[in-house]
C-alpha cells in the first residue's frame, strides 16, 4: 500500500509539473481562487450569523442603520463567494487549465509517438498501451487536476469547519467523518476494478480502434463495400463494445449499491446533532445566529467530507490512466546514439559498408538478414532485387537506423552508424517508401515537406516536373494551393499514380546526396516511369541512388545490383554480369521478359 501511494504521489507530482510549466500564472490563480473561495464561504456564514442575531435581538430604530450595513455586507460576500467559486474557479480558470493541459498532453503524446523506435511500434504490448492512452488521456488526466483543485477546496473547508466546531459540538463532526470513510474505500476498490477492466480489455480496445480506422480509410472502405464486409465489422465492433461495457458495468453497479447504504447513515448523524443544538438554544446556551452558523457549517462539512473522499477516489481511479500515460512517456528507445555522436560537417554522398550484418526481428526465431557484406561507393546507383520477404526493406530500415543490426556493423565513410548523430545522418537522405505518405494538405505542403526550410516555389514546380506531374499542376483549380484528398472541404482526390508522383517529387525536392526508393514507380505507367528514371539518373549522377524494384527495365540501369535470397546476399554485379552468371537474377529477368513477349 505504501509503495502504491508513493507511486501515485510521484505521478501526480509529474502531472502537476506538466500543468504548471504550461502556464504558471494561470495554474497559480486557479488554486489560489480555491483558497480564497474557501475563506469567503465562512465569511458569508459568519456575517449571516451576525445578521440573524441582529434581527432577533433588537429592531429599535437606532439599530436599523447597523442592520442595513450588515445586510449589505452579507449580500456583498455572498455574491462575491459565488462569483469566485463558480464563475472564476469552476468555470473560467477550470476551463482554461483543462484546455491548456489537453494541449500540452497532446503535444507530449504525439511527440513521443514520433520518437518511438520501430521495435516498440511493432510490439503488441506497446500498441495496446498506446491504444489505452489515446482513448483516455485527453479527458481523464485533466479531470485529475480538477479533482485536485476540489480536494484543496474541501481540505480548507474541513479545517475551517473543525475550527468552528470547537466552539460548539465537535463530536458530531467527527462522527460524520467516520461514517464517510467507507465511501473512500468503496470508491478506491471499485475504481481499481474499473481501471483493471480497461487493462484487461486493452487488446479489445486496440482492435476496436483498428475497426474504426477501417471505416475512415478509403482503400479499406472501398474493398469492404465490394466484399460486403460492413455487417461483419459492425458486428465485431458491437461484440467488443458490449464486452468492454460489461466489464465496466459490474464494478460500477456494485459501487453504486454499496455506497448508497453508506450515505444513508449521514442524515441520521445530522439529525442527532441538530436535535442537540436546538436543545442548546432552548437553554439559552446558543443564539439563533449560532444555530445558522452551526447548521451551515455542519452541512458544508458533511458535503465536503463526502466530496473530498469521492474526489480522492476519483483521483485513485484516474491514476491508472495517468500511470499508463507516464509509462508511455517513459519508454526508453533501444536505438540510441552515443553520448557524443559524430556529425559530418557537410552533406555529400558517402561510402556505405555493410560488414557481416545480420538481423532478427523481435519475437522471431529466423534471421531476416544473414551475414550481409557489401559496399556502396560514393555516387553509385544501386538496385536491390529479390523475392518478397528476401530482406530488401529490412536492409533499408537498418540503413535508416530504424533498427540496429543483431550482429555486425554498418559504416558510413568509415564511421559506425551507431556513433553518428541520427539527425545529421537523416540530412543526407531523401526517401520514398513503398507505402508512401499522403498528406491531405495543399500540393505545396506535400512537396515542401521534403525540405521544409526551402522557400522557393519554382523549386517545387521543378520537382513536380521531374516527377512527370505537369498535367496534374495544370488540372488543379488552385494550383499549388489545392487541398489534396477528401479529408478537408474542397479537397480533390488523386489516383494512386498521381499520389506516387507527388511522393517522388517530394523525395526529389529533398535534394539529398543519398536517395532511397522502395518500389518508386509501382503505380506509374511505363512511359512516365522511363522519363522519371531518366531524370533521376541525371539528378543523381554524382550522388547515391538506392532503389528496390521488381521492374527490370529500371533495375538494369543500376551501376551495381544486389540480389537477396532468404536474407542472404546471393549475387552482386551489373545487369550484364548477372545475366552471364545465369543465376537467380538471370532467372528473374527471363521470367519477366517472357511476360512481355
Amino acid at each position: 500500500m505504501g509503495q502504491n501511494l508513493k507511486h501515485l504521489l510521484r505521478n501526480l507530482y509529474k502531472l502537476l509539473v506538466i500543468t504548471y510549466h504550461e502556464d504558471p500564472t494561470l495554474v497559480s490563480l486557479y488554486f489560489l481562487s480555491s483558497v480564497f473561495g474557501a475563506i469567503l464561504l465562512f465569511v458569508v456564514y459568519y456575517v449571516y450569523k451576525i445578521m440573524i442575531d441582529q434581527v432577533t435581538a433588537s429592531t429599535i430604530p437606532a439599530e436599523k442603520s447597523i442592520l442595513a450595513i450588515i445586510i449589505i455586507t452579507y449580500l456583498f460576500f455572498e455574491y462575491l463567494s459565488r462569483f469566485v467559486n463558480y464563475t472564476f474557479n469552476q468555470y473560467f480558470f477550470d476551463t482554461l487549465v483543462r484546455l491548456k493541459l489537453q494541449n500540452v498532453l497532446t503535444r507530449f503524446f504525439i511527440d513521443k509517438l514520433g520518437k518511438l523506435d520501430f521495435v516498440h511500434l511493432e510490439n503488441g504490448d506497446v500498441r495496446n498501451l498506446i491504444a489505452k492512452v489515446e482513448g483516455t488521456y485527453n479527458f481523464r488526466l485533466p479531470e485529475i487536476i480538477h479533482y485536485l483543485n476540489n480536494i484543496l477546496f474541501s481540505v480548507l473547508v474541513l479545517i475551517f469547519s473543525l475550527l468552528i466546531a470547537l466552539k460548539y459540538s465537535p463530536i458530531y463532526f467527527l462522527i460524520l467523518a467516520i461514517i464517510s470513510i467507507p465511501v473512500y474505500y468503496l470508491r478506491a476498490k471499485y475504481g481499481n476494478l474499473a481501471a483493471s477492466s480497461l487493462s484487461a480489455n486493452a487488446s479489445n480496445t486496440n482492435y476496436l480502434w483498428y475497426i474504426r480506422s477501417i471505416f475512415t480509410n478509403f482503400s479499406t472502405l472501398s474493398e469492404m463495400k465490394i466484399y460486403r464486409l460492413r455487417e461483419y465489422f459492425l458486428n465485431r465492433a458491437d461484440e467488443l463494445q458490449e464486452r468492454i461495457l460489461s466489464d465496466y458495468q459490474k464494478p460500477l453497479t456494485s459501487y453504486t449499491m454499496l455506497s448508497t447504504l453508506s450515505f444513508l447513515l449521514i442524515p441520521v448523524a445530522i439529525y442527532f446533532s441538530l436535535s442537540h443544538f436546538i436543545n442548546g438554544i432552548r437553554n439559552h446556551i446558543y443564539t439563533i445566529g449560532d444555530f445558522t452558523l452551526f447548521l451551515n457549517t455542519l452541512f458544508t462539512f458533511s458535503g465536503q467530507i463526502s466530496g473530498l473522499l469521492v474526489n480522492v477516489g476519483n483521483i485513485y481511479e484516474n491514476s491508472f490512466f495517468l500511470d499508463d500515460y507516464i509509462r508511455l512517456l517513459g519508454i526508453k528507445n533501444i536505438v540510441n546514439t552515443s553520448t557524443h555522436p559524430y556529425s559530418f560537417p557537410i552533406t555529400s554522398p558517402r561510402e556505405i559498408v555493410f560488414k557481416n550484418v545480420s538481423f532478427r526481428y523481435q519475437g522471431s526465431s529466423n534471421l531476416s538478414l544473414n551475414h550481409i557484406n557489401f559496399t556502396i561507393l560514393k555516387g553509385q546507383n544501386i538496385a536491390l532485387v529479390g523475392h518478397n520477404g528476401a530482406g530488401k526493406s529490412t536492409l533499408i530500415k537498418l540503413l535508416l537506423r530504424f533498427y540496429d543490426p543483431t550482429e555486425g556493423d554498418i559504416f558510413i565513410d568509415g564511421a559506425n552508424l551507431k556513433d553518428i548523430s541520427i539527425d545529421n545522418w537523416y540530412q543526407h537522405i531523401g526517401i520514398l517508401f513503398q507505402d508512401f505518405a499522403k498528406y491531405y494538405l495543399t500540393l505545396r505542403d506535400n512537396i515542401k515537406f521534403g525540405n521544409i526550410d526551402e522557400k522557393e516555389d519554382y523549386k517545387i514546380i521543378e520537382a513536380l516536373c521531374q516527377s512527370q506531374s505537369e498535367p496534374l499542376i495544370k488540372s488543379l483549380p488552385h494550383g499549388l494551393d489545392q487541398i489534396l484528398g477528401r479529408w478537408f472541404h474542397s479537397g480533390i482526390e488523386l489516383s494512386g499514380g498521381q499520389w506516387q508522383k507527388i511522393a517522388i517529387a517530394r523525395a526529389i525536392f529533398r535534394n539529398a546526396p543519398i536517395l532511397i526508393m522502395d518500389e518508386p514507380t509501382s503505380n506509374i505507367d511505363a512511359d512516365a516511369e522511363a522519363t522519371i528514371f531518366k531524370n533521376l539518373q541525371s539528378l543523381y549522377k554524382n550522388k547515391n541512388l538506392i532503389f528496390i524494384s521488381h521492374r527490370f527495365s529500371t533495375v538494369r540501369t543500376a551501376d551495381n545490383i544486389l540480389v537477396l535470397e532468404k536474407g542472404k546476399l546471393a549475387e552482386e554485379g551489373t545487369h550484364k554480369e548477372l545475366i552471364k552468371k545465369k543465376g537467380i537474377y538471370a532467372e528473374f529477368f527471363k521470367l519477366q521478359k517472357r511476360g512481355y513477349e
